[in-house]
């Protein structure tokens, strides 16, 4: 996770700062209402978002659909089991 940049009292991350699948992943889910420019003395940095908003979204969103970086997740017996009976209960006997 990012750490917040402050400006004027206001915590925020700049999208293009962030990793590449980062970058993808919030331009595709996050509103863009919640896209700010903030104008600096030097800049305007039309690509940020408030950071709190940026921490709900990676706590809720992005750590959830992230690959998992130990490798493929393997399905679970109980998830196997449950779909060969709904398998089953579908599909007629051959």
């Amino acid at each position: 996770m990012e750490k917040a940049r402050v400006y004027k009292g206001i915590e925020f991350v700049r999208i293009s700062n962030l990793p590449k699948d980062q970058q993808d992943q919030i331009k595709n889910i996050v509103s863009p209402d919640l896209v700010i420019k903030i104008k600096t003395d030097k800049e305007l940095l039309p690509d940020c978002i408030v950071y709190s908003d940026y921490v709900k979204w990676y706590a809720n969103i992005y750590t959830k659909v992230s690959p998992v970086e130990n490798g493929p997740v393997q399905p679970s017996t109980t998830k196997a089991t449950f779909l060969s009976r709904i398998k089953h209960k579908l599909l007629p006997d051959t």
